[in-house]
């Protein structure tokens, strides 16, 4: 797989979570100014990644979906707040239209290893990058709109915290299936090069310290603590980001879905 495709995906799965993140806020608590803002941003960002990164290594269908996708999103941020059938249609078009061009890629891919374990790693990449970018973000509009109710920050940490749970257990499991056999000496030699210590990276610091770093963003939104959870989410999104990047690299290039 060429880099710059790799940097598509992470970046398309990014605006895919982010986007599915909008379906589990309600539009009269944030505001519709919320979703038009970053939904138009989120629309902007992905037609310009594909455009110099994607454009290239997509092939025909996975193209037809994403332009479909690329077109609920905008249409949904621009109809927020006038229309509500049209933008609920739009959303769950744009849901659907987004999951097919993830699994339309991964089919033209034709990678390595059990292909339904790279479906599932690539959808709850999807979903921790998704909704930790989101929390990050409306725990910033929090900041500017401090009279919001902080039910839906409590709603979208928590599932952020759901989905970096459900990510523990599946690449705990993987990471065991990968050194089950390995005896002490053999353990620390692959840990110590590639892809081993990729493998350790990605788990002690994308997981691990992202688990670590999300109770206290819990501790402090149920205090109403806006601004501190909002800095220590910065540092999750960035804990998130390094190691779902590292954890689409093991995928992709070692066949090793973690």
């Amino acid at each position: 797989m060429p880099l710059k495709h790799l940097i598509f995906l992470v970046l398309f799965y990014l605006g895919g979570g982010v986007f599915t993140s909008f379906g589990f806020l309600r539009q009269k608590e944030v505001g519709p100014s919320y979703f038009r803002i970053h939904g138009l941003g989120l629309s902007a960002i992905l037609f310009v990644s594909y455009w110099l990164l994607g454009r290239a290594h997509l092939d025909s269908d996975s193209t037809l979906w994403f332009s479909v996708f690329l077109a609920c999103a905008t249409c949904f941020s621009l109809t927020t707040g006038f229309s509500n059938k049209l933008s609920a249609a739009s959303f769950f078009l744009g849901t659907i239209s987004f999951f097919g061009t993830l699994y339309l890629d991964l089919n033209h891919l034709s990678l390595g290893g059990e292909q339904s374990l790279l479906a599932i790693n690539s959808i709850l990449a999807t979903l921790v990058l998704g909704f930790s970018m989101a929390a990050m973000m409306l725990g910033h509009w929090y900041l500017t709109q401090p009279k919001l109710s902080i039910n839906e920050l409590q709603r979208i940490t928590f599932l952020m915290i759901l989905f970096l749970g459900v990510r523990f257990f599946f690449s705990s499991y993987q990471v065991l299936q990968l050194l089950k056999g390995l005896n002490e000496r053999d353990l620390y030699r692959y840990l110590a090069k590639m892809p081993g210590i990729f493998v350790l990276m990605r788990y002690l610091w994308g997981i691990a310290g992202a688990l670590v770093l999300s109770f206290f963003v819990w501790k402090t939104v149920k205090i109403r603590s806006t601004q501190s959870a909002t800095g220590i989410l910065y540092v999750v999104v960035v804990a998130c980001l390094v190691g779902e990047i590292l954890s689409l690299y093991l995928a992709f290039y070692f066949g090793i879905p973690a």
